[in-house]
């Protein structure tokens, strides 16, 4: 007789003895509830290897039900995204796309590096070991890269301003000037300021590379660093008012 448990559905055999025995009452071996198996359970639901397994007679409920092949639905409780085999077929990133998220990062760098160069580029030239690479990354954006310029690092060695010993009412100027940068750079642009005892200017001039230098303009090139270079100037006299004189470059 096959009977079926009205708890967890499990199907197993049972003989009439055993029936007999319990008066009719039985323990499922699979969820322990007992019942009364009064409802026999059709044999057409099983394979014939299932018939066969009944000659063996099973002594009890539990040999019986390791006798016959049941299948039953387990509960999954594991979300399918949760498990493992799932995880690993739902990779977020493949190599292919971390490459491209790494190659899109460093663009990104680029990008920055070259704003920050192009806008500072006329303070980045001073540095003689960048101007190599800056000249490499102007190429590549057909752009020109300005001279290398610190006004600052130009600086008078001497001066002495005399009166003209040829020319009536003219001073001499003599000075020499120095470039303390480690880079050569154009020759400034040398503004000369008289001033009063009030130090308010009274005269003044700009003088270019071509006049203080007195040199063909073919033959100015730059300055170089810490080459010291004279310079003769002939002006006109200011006058008794001037106490003081400036050199500033430009």
């Amino acid at each position: 007789m096959q009977t079926e448990c009205p708890h967890c559905n499990t199907v197993f055999r049972i003989s009439d003895a055993q029936l007999e025995q319990s008066d009719g009452q039985v323990r499922c071996g699979h969820c322990l509830a007992i019942f009364t198996a009064d409802n026999p359970y059709s044999t057409s639901r099983f394979q014939s290897s299932t018939d066969e397994t009944a000659d063996n007679n099973p002594t009890s409920i539990e040999e019986s039900l390791s006798a016959i092949e049941t299948s039953h639905i387990v509960a999954d409780v594991i979300p399918p995204e949760l498990r493992a085999e799932s995880r690993k077929g739902k990779k977020r990133f493949g190599f292919i796309g971390t490459l491209f998220l790494s190659l899109a990062i460093l663009a990104g760098i680029a990008g920055i590096l070259f704003q920050y160069a192009y806008y500072n580029r006329n303070n980045l030239v001073k540095i003689a070991e960048l101007r190599p690479w800056l000249n490499l990354v102007c190429q590549q954006a057909n752009c020109t890269l300005p001279p290398p310029k610190d006004l600052n690092l130009i600086a008078l060695n001497s001066k002495n301003i005399f009166s003209h010993p040829n020319v009536s009412n003219a001073l001499m100027v003599s000075a020499s000037i120095i470039n303390h940068a480690d880079f050569a750079q154009d020759y400034p642009i040398i503004e000369l300021r008289f001033e009063d005892i009030r130090g308010k200017t009274i005269a003044g001039r700009r003088f270019s590379a071509l006049e203080y230098l007195a040199i063909p303009e073919d033959q100015i090139s730059k300055m170089q660093p810490d080459v010291s270079v004279n310079i003769n100037l002939e002006i006109k006299d200011p006058g008794e008012d001037m106490v003081s004189y400036e050199f500033t470059f430009l």
